[in-house]
Parts: C-alpha cells; structure tokens; sequence
C-alpha cells in the first residue's frame, strides 16, 4: 500500500476563505519512509493572528515563498496514486483539494484519517488531538503545528495501526476508494 501522511498549515480554517501556509509530506511504501517533503507557501493573504500563535508561521516567515500554484504540479507527483491520510482527513483533504481546484487540477483521492483509526484500533484513550495521541502510545514528540513534524507523527501512528491489524483490515478503512469495475472480464 502506498500512503502519502499530509498535514497542512492554513491560513484559517474554512478551505473557501483560506490557504495553505504550509505542506508536510511522508510518503510510505506500506510501512516504509520513502521520503518526505515540506515547503512554505505564499497564501497571497494574511495568516489570522490566532494561527501565528499556534503554528509560529508569520506573514514575513511566508513572505516571498512559492505560491501554492507554483508546486501543484510537483505536489501532485507526489500523490498520485497514493492514500491521502492525515490527523482529520477532513481538515486536510478539503484545502489540498480546493487549492489544486483553484490550479484547474482534480483531486478526489482514497482517505485515511488517523482520528478515526486511532478512536477505532486504540479504543478508551483521554485525548486523540495529535499530541496526546502521540504521549499515549509512547511516540516520540515532536514539533506540534508544524506540517512535517505533524505528517511525521501521523505517519507513526499509521504504523502502529497497519502493525496492529494488518493490510486488509486496514484498506477495509479507506474511504472513497475506487471501485472495482464488476463487469464480467473486467477489474
């Protein structure tokens, strides 16, 4: 299975009126580090005050960069063919895709959300907010709001959860997967 484990630093939190800040990638070959990539992105906009606090990414921190329709095409490389999964799927998979939409790219891809996975295979825990998820389960820690430091810790969590109920339990839980064509002779 080939997973692409994003986080995404935002400008706010609705994909209509916001934009990426920041990407973090570990691409994974079942549970295999392939490689990983992070970039500061120019969101053309001002990043609210209360994300600066959180993510410690300023407007002068991103001023200059790339903008997000300058690396679409390498990002997209990147996640073909892959599972998207990220710490709330939702969060990540709405702007990567309203950003690529606004780039003219489509972009509908199999999901996997660490959030769920964790709630469902490592049940009673206090928290799954990513740190405590992470102090939970004994996983290192890590550089909390920052794209790859928390596509990192993602990525180790779906380690733990392919190690623990394997690779067909696990593609039973990615959602929009695409159909087998069930004609005869077909798929």
């Amino acid at each position: 299975m080939k997973f692409a484990v994003v986080d995404l630093e935002t400008t706010g939190g609705k994909p209509s009126d916001g934009r990426i800040t920041e990407i973090g990638v570990v691409l994974m070959d079942d549970t295999n580090v392939e490689g990983t990539f992070q970039a500061l992105v120019d969101p053309g906009m001002p990043i609210q005050p209360f994300v600066q606090r959180l993510t410690g990414i300023t407007d002068e921190m991103v001023q200059g960069k790339p903008q997000f329709s300058a690396i679409a095409e390498d990002l997209m490389g990147m996640l073909q063919d892959r599972i998207f999964v990220a710490h709330n799927v939702q969060f990540d998979s709405r702007f990567m895709m309203a950003e690529l939409k606004r780039c003219a790219i489509k972009y509908d891809p199999p999901r996997l959300c660490t959030v769920k996975l964790s709630r469902r295979f490592f049940p009673g825990l206090p928290s799954y907010s990513l740190h405590n998820l992470t102090e939970s389960l004994e996983l290192p820690d890590f550089n909390h709001h920052r794209a790859l430091a928390d596509a990192r810790a993602a990525a180790e969590i779906l380690k733990l959860v392919y190690e623990k109920i394997g690779p067909e339990k696990l593609l039973k839980e990615v959602k929009n997967l695409p159909k087998k064509d069930s004609r005869p002779g077909r798929g």
